[in-house]
C-alpha cells in the first residue's frame, strides 16, 4: 500500500455548511476584513458579506467549515462551478474557490494548502480538472501565496460592483490532474 507523501498535508476536514453557519462564517470574514484593513490590505470591508447571503449559497451547498470543536469556526470556503461574476464570459466550468479563510487563531498551521486540497478533491470528483480563484491585484503576499500553491495568473479584471475592498482582482487558475 503506498504511503501518504509526508510533504502533502491531509485535505482539510470540511464539511458543508448548513444555513445554521452563516452568522458564524460572516463573523469570520468581518473579523478577517478588520484585520486587512488594520493591515493596510485593501481586499474585503466588514459588512459587506451579510449572513442572508451566506444562508442562501449554503442552502444550495456552496460553503464548507472546518471546526476543530463544536461552536468553533476554524475555517470556511465557498466552492461553485461557474463564475461569470469575477470570470465574465469565461466562467469555463472549474471549482471556482471563494472567500477562503482561516480564523486567525490558527494560522501558520498551513490550513490554506488543506483546504485547497479539499476544494481540488471535491472539483475532481465532480469530474472537473480545474481550479480558479481570484485576489487582489495589490495583495502580493496573496498573490505569491497562491503561486505557490499551482496557480497561473491569468489576468487582470474590475471587482464586481458589489465588493469595495479593491478595485482590481487577479485571476487565477490551476490544472488538476484526473486520476
Amino acid at each position: 500500500m503506498p504511503q501518504p507523501d509526508p510533504m502533502v498535508p491531509e485535505p482539510a476536514p470540511m464539511v458543508a455548511a448548513t444555513p445554521a453557519d452563516a452568522a458564524d462564517i460572516a463573523r469570520l470574514r468581518d473579523r478577517l476584513a478588520h484585520w486587512m484593513i488594520d493591515n493596510g490590505i485593501g481586499q474585503w470591508l466588514p459588512g459587506e458579506y451579510p449572513a442572508a447571503t451566506v444562508a442562501s449559497e449554503a442552502a444550495r451547498g456552496e460553503w464548507f467549515v472546518w471546526r476543530d470543536s463544536p461552536g468553533v469556526l476554524t475555517a470556511a470556503v465557498r466552492l461553485v462551478w461557474r463564475d461569470p461574476e469575477f470570470w465574465g464570459e469565461d466562467d469555463t466550468p472549474a471549482g471556482y474557490i471563494h472567500g477562503l479563510m482561516v480564523a486567525p487563531e490558527f494560522r501558520g498551521r498551513d490550513l490554506g494548502t488543506r483546504i485547497i486540497q479539499f476544494c481540488a478533491a471535491r472539483t475532481l470528483a465532480n469530474g472537473i480538472a480545474r481550479q480558479r480563484l481570484d485576489t487582489a491585484a495589490d495583495n502580493s503576499v496573496l498573490r505569491k501565496y497562491y503561486t505557490a500553491q499551482g496557480f497561473t495568473e491569468i489576468r487582470e479584471t474590475e471587482l464586481p460592483p458589489q465588493f469595495h475592498g479593491t478595485s482590481h482582482v487577479v485571476l487565477m487558475e490551476k490544472l488538476l490532474r484526473m486520476h
